[in-house]
């Protein structure tokens, strides 16, 4: 009985150090035109890191998976467009490394709008 617990006991350990924390964005171009540049920087207070896109024809999708495994607690994503020389900023989403939950999101880069649509993953 002791050997199953201690077995039980390293199983939990482990799974609980699973470092598989991830966000997925797919990112489509419906602004009638080519933007530039997309950047999305994502952190927490201690790390951050970007994500760095360009040339983005209308109508294309841009699929990507961020690695949300970062030092600190909760973060955010800040959006960045750029396009004919102007830039257009956003700040969206919302994550707790220390409860992480799997998000999808989807946005929509229109003329005028973003549009977010975050779902959660089984």
């Amino acid at each position: 009985m002791k050997h199953l617990f201690s077995i039980l006991v390293i199983i939990m350990f482990l799974y609980s150090c699973n470092d598989d924390k991830k966000t997925e964005l797919l990112i489509k171009n419906n602004t009638g035109s080519i933007i530039d540049t997309l950047k999305i920087t994502y952190g927490t207070e201690k790390q951050s890191k970007e994500y760095l896109v360009k040339n983005i024809n209308l109508g294309d999708e841009v699929k990507t998976v961020l690695d949300m495994n970062l030092k600190g607690v909760d973060g955010g994503y800040f959006l960045e467009v750029f396009q004919n020389g102007k830039k257009i900023e956003k700040y969206f989403g919302y994550y707790s490394n220390a409860v992480f939950e799997k998000y999808i999101f989807d946005l929509a880069i229109e003329k005028d709008t973003l549009l977010i649509n975050k779902i959660k993953k089984k």
